[in-house]
């Protein structure tokens, strides 16, 4: 057998394959490889956007903005990163086509009927976004709706039929035929790896990581602070450079376990500037999940690094939203400006809620004690194997998973209010966009 090793020569033979001025997947082939802005200790971070093929997929679907970057301390590693961004969002955009065979319109009386043998998504999971009183948003038992066939985490061999909007972004062409239930879906539970097991842990992951994040910010959930020594661990991280007291000086950083009920770690960093006067961007945020708290806290502080870093550039690299973005903004229904707003105004005064999810939870150590916990969690949890054609052969595994119990990323400004997680604990504690990209 063949070992095929992730280093840089092999990433490079991907990056090429995938690259190109006419089959490319990257806009005009172009990338952006960054430099650190002062006082950012110097680290790598590569950005692109990708060619505008939505239109192949729907005609009233807009340019997206995809976020896509990679990051790491090595080269290597923020282009490994980078590939497997750039794979993930690009299947994500092309998922009505790549399960459109697995889609079936019925009414939920009329699938509990049909597909006995199967697990159908509960309506109270549904009608997260919408009370009983709006009609024209509340899913009824008989109204139809388009479902797709999922595989189930929890019984092997199950399948899990998902309300389709609950996967895929929401467009006027791909729902016309039904009512709208949610504000649109976002990529949170979509993960690239080298095999499908490493992906579905990835994308598992990142579920679990944005529910404890929203327990955290909406939910009013405290977590517990941990005591970093960030001289030291920065100093370890970008191998003693000078840059690290400069950044220390003119920045608080802040690691919070945030792991509530899971059975991995997850890790919430903040990096608030310390003289409210400079101008610096005064609040950013970055959250990672996984196995290991020391690597979490790495990959938390790398992701909050990066939207640090954009923070710092977007006054000049698009100025006209830079600028739209102020005080006076109520109303944040896309990705960029929650970022903006918070870094030009700093972190809000948060609500405690008076009580706080279970923590002590037996911590899993790999994928097989992990989905053995998932029952506590979820019944519904479910994912598809998505990788299209384009990556195929390349060691970019790509798949999806979707957990209805728990809380995934959302519009800023438009929380799930009537979800079944936040009627537990009694509501939304803080009624605020955040600040996540």
């Amino acid at each position: 057998m063949i070992d095929i090793k992730n280093n840089l020569s092999f990433n490079e033979l991907r990056w090429k394959l995938l690259s190109g001025n006419v089959t490319g997947i990257w806009d005009k082939n172009n990338f952006f490889l960054g430099s650190s802005s002062f006082p950012i200790m110097k680290y790598h971070y590569l950005t692109s956007n990708f060619v505008n093929f939505e239109k192949f997929i729907s005609e009233d679907m807009p340019k997206i903005s995809y976020h896509l970057s990679g990051y790491g301390v090595n080269f290597n590693e923020t282009l490994v990163s980078f590939l497997g961004e750039s794979a993930e969002r690009y299947t994500y955009s092309l998922l009505p086509a790549i399960i459109k065979k697995r889609v079936v319109f019925g009414s939920y009386d009329k699938m509990i009927k049909d597909y006995k043998d199967d697990l159908i998504c509960e309506l109270q999971y549904i009608n997260s976004y919408y009370s009983e009183n709006e009609l024209d948003n509340y899913i009824l038992p008989e109204d139809y709706i388009q479902w797709v066939a999922m595989n189930s985490l929890i019984y092997p061999g199950k399948k899990v039929w998902m309300p389709l909007q609950f996967v895929t972004m929401y467009t006027e062409d791909l729902f016309s035929n039904e009512k709208r239930y949610i504000t649109s879906a976002v990529s949170t539970g979509t993960a690239c790896h080298e095999t499908m097991m490493q992906s579905i842990e990835n994308a598992l992951i990142e579920y679990l990581q944005i529910d404890s994040y929203n327990l955290w910010w909406y939910g009013g959930y405290r977590g517990h602070v941990l005591d970093v020594n960030n001289n030291e661990t920065l100093s370890f991280w970008f191998k003693n450079q000078p840059a690290v007291k400069n950044f220390i000086s003119k920045f608080n950083i802040t690691f919070t376990d945030i792991t509530f009920d899971k059975s991995i770690y997850v890790i919430l960093c903040e990096i608030e500037v310390k003289d409210p006067n400079e101008n610096l961007p005064k609040y950013t945020v970055g959250v990672q999940g996984g196995f290991s708290i020391e690597k979490s806290i790495y990959r938390a502080f790398m992701e909050c690094l990066t939207v640090l870093e954009y923070n710092m550039n977007v006054a000049w690299t698009d100025k006209e939203k830079f600028l739209s973005v102020t005080k006076d903004t109520k109303i944040i229904d896309n990705l960029d400006d929650n970022v903006i707003y918070y870094s030009k105004l700093g972190k809000p005064k948060l609500k405690n809620h008076p009580s706080q999810n279970r923590s002590g939870i037996e911590k899993a150590e790999n994928i097989k004690e992990l989905l053995r916990d998932l029952p506590r969690l979820s019944k519904y949890a479910a994912f598809l194997a998505i990788t299209p054609s384009e990556f195929k052969s390349m060691n970019l595994e790509v798949s999806r998973v979707i957990l209805p119990e728990l809380l995934s990323i959302h519009l800023p400004s438009y929380p799930p209010y009537y979800h079944e997680r936040y009627k537990k604990i009694g509501g939304v504690v803080n009624n605020l966009p955040h600040p996540i990209a």
